[in-house]
């Protein structure tokens, strides 16, 4: 697996979250890819992660913090 280096900038730094995309993206793209060259279809695979974030995320969601980044992110996706 490709490996995920931790965060270069500060976390009030504007560029933070496209920095998180841009270091999780190789490891994501790969694992997308084994997924599906282990028979699932791209958009089972893709559905079955959102859904999978959604509720790791709700087990999670005990701080305000995280609540505020879900709103952030249920945005982004509609």
């Amino acid at each position: 697996m490709d490996d995920i280096y931790p965060p270069d900038v500060p976390e009030d730094d504007p560029e933070r979250f496209l920095r998180c995309q841009e270091t999780l993206h190789t490891a994501f793209a790969s694992f997308v890819d084994r997924a599906v060259a282990a028979g699932w279809k791209a958009d089972e695979v893709l559905t079955t992660i959102i859904e999978l974030a959604d509720n790791h995320a709700l087990m999670l969601a005990s701080s305000a913090d995280l609540d505020a980044a879900l709103a952030v992110l249920r945005k982004k996706l509609s």
